[in-house]
């Protein structure tokens, strides 16, 4: 076997044409390639992210709507409460109003009741003086004998 210049020139053209390719096609490529994928990697790690950041959001979400739901029960609930304070307050100035109308009207019937009596006197002196001044035949002084004859009806007609 023999190795003759043909074959030396070949492998240092091919050595050559290696290096150089190498240097010229392989190497951009090469960083080319490693920077796709570090630019893959870091959109999945984003998108990893974004998931995190999405199922942490829809968390504080839930947690929100949760808090608002009680804070709505919250509200109701203090809504109801004075709803009912409010019913108790118009039913008790309700009973006291009435009350005040009761005694009113308790007070205007004793009025009447003694007015009534009053006017029931005053006919009873009338009805005796007339009949005193038939039986008598003569008139009586009334302003002398008002006081007696109101004596005497008090006496008769004070237990009524």
């Amino acid at each position: 076997m023999s190795i003759d210049l043909t074959f030396i020139s070949q492998v240092i053209v091919f050595v050559a044409m290696v290096v150089l390719l190498w240097k010229l096609l392989y190497g951009p490529l090469n960083d080319l390639m490693e920077a796709r994928s570090k630019k893959i990697a870091e959109g999945l790690a984003a998108a990893e992210a974004g998931l995190e950041a999405k199922a942490e959001a829809e968390a504080e979400v839930a947690r929100q709507l949760e808090d608002a739901r009680a804070r709505a029960h919250e509200i109701i609930a203090a809504a109801e409460r004075r709803a009912a304070e409010i019913n108790e307050e118009a039913v008790t100035r309700a009973r006291k109003e009435a009350e005040g109308i009761l005694d009113a009207a308790r007070e205007e019937v004793h009025a009447e009741v003694a007015k009534a009596r009053q006017q029931l006197r005053e006919e009873v002196a009338s009805i005796a003086l007339m009949a005193a001044e038939r039986i008598l035949e003569v008139e009586l002084d009334a302003s002398k004998h008002v006081k007696l004859i109101e004596g005497i009806v008090d006496k008769g007609l004070g237990s009524a």
